[in-house]
């Protein structure tokens, strides 16, 4: 737990001093020590609640030298400062573990003929508007890609019919309620045509091909185009489709150590018997997770989080979850 303590004291202190004149090292040990007496007075442990948790505001001691003053301000409460000018404190072992992931991501090979099958495990919220109702559905949703990926793609939905409630039962549901099957093959995988916009949660090839690498640039791609606030749940949308190659992956892992208040959450997180780690953002009371294998780089599926009790529902409630696994097969159709 030290040596992680001082990997974090450490990166913060490169970062604040990258745009700062030199100092002694007298000074340089004076930020160090305050930044270590920072750390350690939050509370331990290697789970970040849920929930987040307010941060106490250090007041930074007024110095004879404004050079001092800048760097204290720095180095004691990089929190307070944009995730946009460098790593905060809290952020610091989620950025190392996404870099981690970003150095071992890799692809399955697909030789011609051969299809991507990509299988979806899905346990989705299924509610009204007024929150009278609400449970979880149980679905499979599996998606062949060509090698070509002009080519024709089959993608199939099935529903088990499986419902865990959450608010309210079946005499709730409106008339004529019915589940989401079916199957679809279209040319590109578009299989609305346009009437979904092409975005990273509905990508085509020529969209892929045109994502920047650099993890800045996408970073503010990403952005860019998120609308509902949480660009996680964006990001995890994006690759359940099982479309992004492994460059592209490691670059949205290293934009993603950009994302203000992503925080590790659970070190053990199972989707489908297969344990990851989960990194987690929190906004509107609900916290967005996309659980990943450090060790490989693979992205293992997402989880949604009840981070408040509201609607009903208790802090802590999982409200929803995606297990992702991508295997080659020969051909359309077939199973893995």
């Amino acid at each position: 737990m030290r040596d992680e303590i001082r990997q974090v004291e450490d990166e913060t202190v490169k970062w604040a001093m990258s745009d700062v004149a030199p100092m002694s090292d007298e000074a340089f040990e004076r930020g160090r020590t305050a930044l270590l007496a920072r750390i350690d007075a939050e509370q331990p442990g290697e789970v970040v609640p849920l929930a987040p948790r307010r941060r106490r505001r250090i007041p930074v001691v007024a110095a004879a030298a404004a050079m001092v003053v800048i760097a204290g301000a720095a180095l004691v409460g990089p929190s307070l400062m944009s995730r946009d000018k460098g790593p905060s404190v809290g952020s610091a072992a989620a950025a190392g573990l996404l870099n981690q992931a970003a150095g071992v991501v890799g692809d399955a090979h697909q030789g011609p003929g051969q299809y991507l099958y990509v299988l979806q495990y899905t346990r989705r919220a299924v509610k009204d508007d007024g929150y009278r109702w609400m449970f979880l559905a149980d679905q499979s949703r599996i998606t062949w890609i060509p090698a070509d990926r002009r080519g024709t793609w089959l993608h199939r939905r099935i529903d088990t019919g499986e419902r865990q409630w959450l608010i309210g039962s079946e005499k709730d549901l409106p008339p004529g309620f019915d589940r989401a099957e079916g199957e679809w093959r279209a040319e590109g995988g578009r299989w609305f045509g346009d009437e979904v916009p092409v975005s990273f949660t509905n990508p085509t090839a020529e969209y892929i091909a045109a994502l920047p690498r650099d993890p800045r640039a996408l970073y503010e791609k990403l952005r860019d185009e998120d609308r509902g606030g949480n660009l996680v749940l964006m990001v995890t949308s994006g690759l359940d489709t099982g479309m992004y190659p492994a460059d592209v992956r490691s670059a949205v892992y290293q934009a993603l150590t950009r994302v203000p208040g992503l925080e590790i959450v659970d070190r053990a997180a199972v989707l489908n018997s297969r344990t990851g780690t989960a990194l987690g953002l929190t906004t509107h009371g609900v916290t967005s997770q996309i659980v990943i294998d450090p060790g490989t780089g693979e992205y293992l599926g997402s989880r949604s989080v009840q981070a408040e009790d509201a609607h009903g529902l208790k802090a802590g409630t999982v409200i929803g979850t995606s297990a992702i696994e991508i295997r080659v097969v020969s051909g359309m159709g077939e199973p893995y």
